[in-house]
């Protein structure tokens, strides 16, 4: 399979810098795009005449080669396009210095931009009596797919509904993305993302003329949820053995028990025209200096700071690490409710096991 593109950029460079083009030397006009993957299932035995699976696995990567020549808009005579020994050498280096799998940004004949991660396995020359006129390079992929990247900035103020969208070709996986967050405040923020929540119970709390007297009226409802249900309730507590509110004393978590003995986490808060919501999973919550960054990449479970230091978590308010939700998106809509004066940058990959580049 050969890909044939207007434009590619690796490790820090790319053709079109270089005026160079990819073209195609052979005959073969085949698609880089192939997915093949097998089950894991269990042996026959004279019990048992059908096997049980275990789930899908990919059983190769995408493997694809680039043909690259000098760019025979600019160069437009024979001797124009052949390689020197020097030119030769500096695209080799260029393609052959990364020693781990690398992000390759590739441009399509129809002006679409996708990524893939591998490294270039070989590299030969293009040559016709001698003379080299191009380079032929095996592209292997870490993953059976390509990614397409997303974008988008939030402006929170106070508090903030707003909606990811999530098309990728994995129906029912996730995607984690990497959020750089850019407090205009020091306080405590939330992300709830309803769309991987269970609401349990919303309805409406009169506000009162403090935060800390209208929480106590969620506790109320809290406790009475507890009751209706046959729960035992226990609050998280923090470090001064006070029961611990959240984000100016609009949020709260706690555990419920049910009959059954099944513990588990759950969080309640109230926005600003009073209405309450007690829910499970879907919520995260830190605390945030003013001008200092903070980048929560949720796929390696991890915060980081401006200058790309992990960051302990009890240095962001985190005091129980069951507390932390990595922020994923759900196949389809995903609807956020944001709590702070923030600006989010918010990247993510979606796989494209269809894509045709």
């Amino acid at each position: 399979m050969i890909l044939v593109c207007k434009d590619f950029s690796y490790d820090d460079n790319s053709l079109l810098k270089q005026n160079l083009s990819s073209v195609n030397f052979d005959d073969d006009t085949s698609l880089p795009s192939s997915i093949k993957r097998e089950m894991e299932v269990s042996e026959l035995n004279p019990f048992r005449n059908e096997t049980t699976g275990f789930g899908m696995k990919y059983t190769e990567t995408l493997t694809f080669e680039i043909h690259i020549t000098k760019n025979y808009e600019i160069n437009t005579s024979q001797e124009e396009l052949e390689f020197t020994p020097e030119e030769y050498e500096i695209i080799v280096s260029w393609l052959s210095s990364s020693n781990k799998n690398s992000w390759i940004t590739v441009t399509t004949q129809g002006n679409e931009t996708v990524k893939l991660k591998g490294y270039f396995s070989s590299i030969t020359p293009y040559e016709n009596w001698g003379i080299c006129y191009g380079l032929r390079c095996e592209f292997k992929c870490n993953s059976p797919f390509s990614f397409v990247e997303k974008t988008d900035q939030q402006i929170i103020t106070r508090s903030k509904n707003f909606m990811l969208e999530n098309t990728s070709s994995e129906k029912y996986g996730y995607v984690y993305p990497v959020i750089n967050i850019h407090p205009a405040a020091t306080e405590q923020i939330y992300f709830h993302n309803l769309s991987d929540s269970k609401i349990l119970e919303t309805g409406n709390v009169s506000l009162q003329s403090s935060n800390k007297l209208t929480l106590e009226l969620l506790k109320t409802k809290i406790e009475n949820y507890a009751k209706n249900n046959r729960c035992s309730l226990d609050y998280v507590y923090g470090k001064d053995k006070q029961v611990m509110s959240i984000c100016n004393d609009t949020a709260i978590l706690f555990y419920l028990t049910d009959a059954f003995g099944v513990k588990n986490k759950y969080g309640a808060y109230y926005i600003e025209n009073g209405q309450y919501y007690i829910f499970q999973g879907g919520f995260f919550y830190c605390k945030v200096q003013r001008d200092l960054d903070l980048k929560l990449d949720c796929g390696n479970l991890s915060l980081y700071d401006e200058l790309n230091r992990p960051v302990v978590f009890e240095r962001v308010g985190i005091e129980h690490e069951d507390n932390i939700y990595w922020i994923r998106l759900l196949h389809g809509h995903n609807t956020f409710r944001v709590y702070g004066n923030i600006t989010l940058d918010i990247t993510y990959l979606e796989p494209r096991k269809g894509a045709l580049i």
